[in-house]
């Protein structure tokens, strides 16, 4: 009897989630895109032997001074800041499709309707910087920056620009410019 109502549950369960996975796999209006793309999910940086050589030097002095002070938690926290960026960065970026349509941005699996979006702009000073940045409502982090190699700026300004208000005059933010700078 407990194996029947446990075989109906897991059959229900079965069920449920094949039919979560039907809606997914349905057409939208996000997948009618006007412009798509595809882009790295961050920037990737060529780290050489001196760039390694100095990173793991930085840790091992910044955990050995937190060691002699006495400060335990900031040892602990650098160690596992360069152990979750050595993790994380250990491979290159995913190639994700990005896709601009009449109701909104679709990055990879996410998507931005644009009732959601504030505002976008462009900072595009190619070799280096070449990226489009929204930002969303309701996100934990509400600055999102997009690749946009090979892509021609002028060209999604003009169809953005009438669907959601742009933020002219922006510059790189200093964590960014520091990061592209460190190649972390």
């Amino acid at each position: 009897m407990i194996t029947k109502i446990k075989n109906k549950v897991k059959n229900r369960k079965l069920k449920k989630a094949q039919y979560q996975e039907m809606l997914k796999s349905l057409p939208t209006a996000f997948d009618e895109a006007h412009i798509t793309w595809t882009a790295p999910e961050h920037p990737h940086y060529e780290k050489g032997k001196l760039w390694k050589i100095m990173a793991v030097s930085f840790v091992l002095v910044s955990a050995t001074f937190g060691v002699i002070f006495k400060a335990w938690t900031f040892s602990l926290a650098v160690v596992a800041f360069a152990l979750a960026y050595y993790i994380i960065h250990r491979s290159k970026p995913q190639e994700v499709e990005i896709s601009l349509s009449d109701i909104g941005i679709k990055v990879g699996k996410r998507k931005y309707p644009f009732n959601r979006i504030k505002s976008f702009w462009i900072i595009y000073e190619p070799p280096f910087i070449q990226t489009l940045h929204i930002l969303v409502h309701g996100e934990f982090v509400p600055e999102i920056e997009i690749q946009i190699p090979n892509q021609d700026p002028a060209y999604l300004r003009d169809f953005l620009i009438d669907k959601i208000p742009e933020i002219e005059g922006r510059t790189p933010s200093l964590s960014t410019v520091m990061s592209r700078l460190f190649k972390i």
